[in-house]
């Protein structure tokens, strides 16, 4: 499996993660950033997949960001309980290795690539991942404190 393949299958792999991610969160809020997360992904595999059929391909831009602000800011304001956070923790550091390598990687083909628009498309995919991660750093280290304080009544 060539660099790009794998790309391409990270991505529709991720796209479910993210899906399962969000279903398990929880809270509404950050369901739905999960939920945004997935159709970026969908959005890159189709892009990916394009150009991999030859079709020259322009990314549409991703809203993703100016969405998860707001909802990132509703939460830090505690406007839902962080603590009814029913994920998994670790599903956020798995995704921003993911994120980090998949952008490290599209870098490394936007460098290899051998038209204009595919370096572009490639560094546009790159340029998302770097925001996906973090927003998913965000969303950890607003829950963490939650999740910390809610172990330690317990204790």
């Amino acid at each position: 499996m060539n660099c790009r393949e794998m790309v391409l299958r990270k991505e529709g792999v991720w796209k479910g993660n993210y899906e399962r991610c969000g279903a398990e969160a929880g809270i509404p809020a950050l369901s739905r950033i999960f939920a945004m997360l997935s159709r970026d992904e969908a959005r890159h595999a189709e892009a990916l997949r394009a150009m991999q059929d030859g079709a020259t391909v322009e990314l549409a831009h991703s809203t993703t960001a100016e969405g998860a602000k707001t909802l990132l800011r509703r939460l830090s304001m505690r406007d839902a309980p962080l603590s009814n956070f029913q994920g998994e923790l670790g599903c956020f550091a798995r995704a921003m290795d993911y994120e980090a390598a998949n952008a490290r990687l599209c870098c490394q083909l936007a460098r290899e690539a051998l038209h204009g628009w595919e370096r572009e498309l490639l560094l546009k995919i790159a340029a998302e991942d770097e925001m996906h991660f973090t927003l998913l750093e965000h969303m950890r280290e607003l829950l963490l404190p939650a999740l910390l304080a809610e172990v330690c009544d317990a204790g």
